[in-house]
């Protein structure tokens, strides 16, 4: 059975595989003989996933997995830029507890949110037990009101989050795909999931009336990974709830704070390598820099902002 990136994510120890029934994920046991380590071609942020194959051994009753992987290079045609190609980026992690967060340092929490949400919730509940013509009247007006207050509340995120881009003089907003946010986020709602699909909606018409473009990037291991340029150190164990702390150089954070920046990191290392790769940009010495609470990163290294 063959699997893409959209229906396989691999992690350290395990990966995450769909099924008519729902995703499962098995753990593997890697060759010692292996003449490709993992870390480098998997879990590195140089090579991208392309497909994996499931093999089923009936002699030894045990299931084989086989990958592939490309290493991320100049091929990728990059669009033409007109004036200094160096780029700002703001990254934006979606989560439950906070709706939205940037690599700035900005929360949107999701409390009010999920509190009258679950207001309507009740109302509905109330008005289809009484089974009345009057209760099913009310309950068409409650569905129009909720969905008017629904799309108000993520206008008015979109539009703030979109701000914080213009204040911070970026050039880019970075969210990661919402395929299969279901899967990696099971504790989230319909109406999370909703929200965080409108987000990016509405972001992504707002923000270019502003001069500001939005991208998206694959969410693989954004919340597991180490935003540290100088660790980067991947594992499961990072991230305990809201709390980040890296296994390997004790790295303590927020962790849809941390999210954001790897979600904003990657976008960032990938176009400032095609840039420099690509014959098309001209481009060098290209930098996309990630803006962060009181600086910004290239990938490398941090550079404190006077002021901030």
């Amino acid at each position: 059975m063959d699997y893409d990136a959209r229906s396989a994510t691999f992690y350290r120890n395990k990966v995450s595989l769909a099924t008519v029934e729902g995703r499962v994920e098995p753990s593997f046991v890697l060759p010692a003989d292996s003449p490709t380590p993992y870390e480098r071609y998997v879990l590195s942020e140089d090579y991208e996933f392309r497909e994996s194959t499931v093999r089923y051994d009936a002699v030894d009753d045990e299931f084989y997995i086989q990958l592939s992987t490309r290493r991320i290079d100049g091929d990728v045609e990059v669009s033409e830029d007109t004036g200094h190609p160096d780029q700002t980026v703001l990254g934006i992690d979606l989560g439950v507890n906070s709706l939205a967060v940037s690599s700035t340092g900005t929360f949107w929490q999701g409390d009010n949110y999920d509190h009258w949400c679950r207001e309507f919730e009740k109302r509905r509940g109330e008005m289809q037990q009484r089974g009345t013509q009057a209760a099913h009247n009310a309950l068409l007006r409650l569905g129009k009101r909720e969905e008017a207050w629904r799309k108000q509340y993520i206008h008015t995120v979109a539009n703030e989050l979109v701000a914080e881009a213009v204040e911070h003089d970026c050039d880019v907003i970075v969210f990661e795909e919402l395929t299969d946010i279901r899967e990696r986020l099971p504790q989230a709602k319909w109406h999370h999931v909703w929200a965080f699909r409108r987000l990016y909606e509405y972001v992504s018409y707002k923000a270019p009336e502003q001069g500001v473009s939005v991208e998206q990037v694959e969410p693989n291991h954004t919340s597991q990974r180490c935003s540290r340029t100088d660790c980067g150190f991947t594992h499961e164990d990072n991230r305990h709830g809201e709390h980040f702390c890296c296994q390997k150089c004790g790295y303590e954070v927020n962790a849809d704070y941390n999210g954001a920046k790897n979600i904003g990191l990657r976008y960032a290392r990938k176009r400032t390598h095609r840039l420099r790769s690509s014959p098309k940009s001209g481009s060098g010495d290209a930098e996309v820099d990630l803006r962060v609470n009181g600086g910004t990163l290239n990938g490398e290294s941090h550079r404190p902002i006077a002021g901030d």
